[in-house]
């Protein structure tokens, strides 16, 4: 699989780990709609962080499943992301569209898929695929934002 997954042996079979290795695809934005999808308390908890750091935001509110939710305009680099370092400076409490990168959910149709930005993910792929399993800590996030979205889910 290379250097660039975390492998575990499992019964003797390899099995990826997502591990982020710090590209800054996920950080990026070059069209609107690509911005993540937050919830309104995300929305409200991003407003506050960039205040005390001088920063503006951008969010476009939407209704999803008929949920309010905001689309973050982020047109270049997300101002949180720290080009030199290539972390997530605000990585504890970032929303959960973030945390569950490089999973895309589309909540009209329920499909979940892999991004192809994600260089761990191509090179997953190149060493005989991906499945949800390589992805537990981002399933976590995924399955807080379906239960958010689904009305009568519980967690």
């Amino acid at each position: 699989m290379g250097l660039n997954c975390l492998l575990r042996a499992c019964l003797g079979v390899l099995v990826a780990k997502f591990t982020c290795l710090h590209c800054d695809n996920c950080c990026f934005f070059e069209r609107e709609e690509q911005g993540p999808l937050v919830f309104s308390d995300e929305a409200r908890r991003l407003r506050r962080l960039a205040r005390e750091r001088g920063v503006e935001l951008t969010f476009k509110e939407v209704k999803v499943n008929g949920v309010t939710m905001y689309r973050w305009v982020i047109l270049g680099y997300c101002p949180f992301y720290d080009r030199e370092s290539k972390l997530c400076t605000i990585h504890p409490v970032k929303p959960l569209a973030c945390k569950m990168y490089p999973l895309l959910y589309n909540p009209r149709t329920g499909e979940v898929v892999v991004s192809k930005d994600c260089p761990w993910v191509n090179e997953a792929v190149k060493n005989g695929g991906v499945s949800l399993s390589d992805f537990p800590d981002e399933v976590k996030a995924l399955h807080r934002v379906v239960v958010r979205l689904t009305p009568g889910l519980r967690d």
